[in-house]
């Protein structure tokens, strides 16, 4: 090809740059409406580059969460191969390719999906597209995945008969929590990207206001304790979905319910009394589900009380022997109840309380008590509710208890407070590479004013360019902080590999909101030096910062 005289002229350098800046939007703006898809996308090689059959090209999230991957992950670099439990499996998969091409384009089949999240694997059905050119060169497949509607196999199913009775609600349950877990992984990414900004710009100006305005201090601080006690539930609401159940260890109850009654109660118009007995055990539990259980009751309480009024809190000790109970084994527990004087239930609704989807508020869901009553149930406690009309309505809580542990030890057991990280100032450079431009700023602002040097990107090609430039000078950046969604082209992990093979030594840290602790070692694994799940504090950013350039410093 020849270029004519004026192809690098300045204009045409100009047109040039604003079309591929229009193809990087075009690009992302595909990637997000693909990952909206419901169903499973897997775009493939045309032919198999290694043994193991072709490479995926490119996967939507829905793809990523059916196999349990991180969805920023993605599935690109994977075979078809490693998608199948078995063999057979892939023999069945290899072969629906080779069919799509001879059948003109299109065919189904059936077969097992491997999962690694510790989900049971899924028989799915599969149909695939080969995709030609106009010259009927063939250029990709396209795979769309979905869950099998009845497995043809199941563990107490003859191999020719239905499902039935049982069997048949058994899948019907486990497909439906495999969609659940998708849709809740989806919703706790983006929630968390939203508290992203206003929870390390909240943090921030805690710190700001210090002891100069107590009264403001103290507000702020309230705002922050329920950011802080959200970005617990949505990671709460990922955890709900794993297949293992999360481990129950001693928790205080006191610091939760003095925490959450406060938090709860605050700008309503009803008092809320808190009583606590003596040497009281602690609850064997998950501190975060039963901080929410607490949390609706005192809510529902409140709600009951339009005119305002008074509501109780208390929490005691309870041995249950045995035979006592018909509900919970016998041993040691704890009770706490919650008591308003409101308008009571109607005899004929506490039998229905609990039950999905039944309730008497015109704007409610109904939701609420039925996930009360799960995570109680969860625990091996119970929770039950007395009520009079017009008198008032109380629900008490049972919990299996321990000694509280002596107090030289309780530090092991109590999480992190609800008040914000302190500031770690320091000295560095640093790389942010996010999409969020809200966050990236605010990032930028707080690290600038805590000592370091802030070089920022969107996108993660101008972050590759932006590394190599600064490391040919000999400034490399210290740390990065990678977001996994990016714009333009690339996503994190494919940026990140790319500052990795130019620069081995480089030193980056996973953001993101969809980033938990059971894929945390994923990332490690790939060379990352540290995981910032999202929405992180003031603090945690600055701390996070000055341990890696603190641990890992250059020599």
């Amino acid at each position: 090809m020849t270029l004519a005289p004026d192809t690098l002229r300045p204009e045409t350098l100009a047109e040039l740059e604003a079309s591929l800046d229009q193809m990087k939007t075009a690009n992302y703006f595909l990637r997000v409406a693909l990952d909206q898809v419901p169903e499973g996308l897997l775009i493939i090689e045309p032919e198999a580059s290694g043994a193991y059959g072709p490479q995926i090209l490119f996967s939507n999230a829905a793809a990523a969460v059916m196999v349990g991957v991180e969805p920023d992950k993605g599935l690109r670099g994977m075979t078809l191969s490693d998608l199948a439990v078995d063999e057979r499996d892939a023999v069945t998969l290899l072969q629906s390719l080779s069919l799509a091409v001879e059948n003109g384009g299109t065919h189904e089949c059936e077969c097992r999906l491997q999962n690694f999240y510790g989900h049971e694997a899924q028989r799915c059905r599969w149909r695939v597209r080969a995709v030609f050119n106009s010259l009927r060169k063939l250029l990709n497949f396209t795979l769309l995945v979905s869950p099998a509607p009845v497995p043809t196999i199941s563990a107490t199913a003859t191999k020719t008969g239905p499902l039935k009775g049982d069997d048949l609600d058994a899948s019907s349950d486990r497909l439906k929590k495999d969609n659940l877990a998708a849709l809740a992984q989806g919703i706790a990414h983006d929630v968390n990207n939203l508290l992203g900004p206003v929870t390390i710009r909240l943090s921030d100006l805690v710190h700001k206001v210090g002891n100069s305005d107590a009264a403001l201090q103290e507000d702020l601080q309230l705002i922050f304790s329920g950011l802080k006690r959200a970005k617990q539930f949505t990671s709460q609401v990922v955890t709900a979905c794993k297949a293992s159940p999360q481990a129950k260890k001693p928790v205080d109850l006191i610091s939760i319910v003095k925490d959450t009654v406060k938090l709860a109660s605050a700008g309503a118009n009803v008092q809320v009394s808190v009583r606590l007995g003596d040497s009281l055990r602690w609850a064997v539990a998950d501190g975060t589900k039963i901080s929410q259980v607490v949390q609706n009751l005192i809510m529902n309480g409140i709600q009951a009380m339009p005119r305002g009024g008074h509501m109780d809190v208390d929490v005691e000790n309870m041995d249950i022997a045995l035979g006592q109970d018909a509900v919970l084994k016998p041993g040691l527990y704890v009770r706490l109840a919650v008591r308003d004087r409101g308008c009571g239930i109607a005899p004929e609704n506490l039998a229905r309380l609990f039950r999905e989807s039944f309730t008497t508020k015109t704007d409610g869901n109904g939701i609420g008590l039925t996930t009360c009553k799960r995570f109680i149930k969860e625990h091996e406690g119970d929770i039950r509710v007395t009520s009079r009309l017009n008198v008032g309505t109380e629900f008490t809580v049972l919990l299996p208890a321990v000694p509280a542990p002596a107090p030289e030890a309780r530090s092991a057991y109590v999480p992190g407070g609800l008040t914000p990280v302190p500031l770690k100032h320091g000295q560095g450079r640093v790389l942010i590479v996010d999409d969020e431009d809200d966050l990236r700023k605010v990032a930028h602002m707080i690290l600038k004013r805590c000592g370091y040097e802030v070089v920022e990107t969107d996108n993660g090609q101008d972050a590759i360019k932006i590394y190599q430039s600064l490391a040919r000078t000999g400034t490399a950046p210290d740390v990065v902080l990678m977001d996994l969604t990016l714009r333009g082209g690339m996503n994190g992990g494919e940026t990140a590999s790319e500052i990795l093979k130019f620069d081995p030594e480089a030193r980056l840290v996973v953001t993101s909101g969809s980033v938990n602790e059971d894929v945390q070692m994923l990332f490690l694994e790939k060379g990352f030096v540290g995981v910032l799940p999202k929405p992180y504090e003031a603090g945690e950013l600055t701390q996070m910062v000055h341990k890696v350039i603190a641990m890992m410093r250059r020599a």
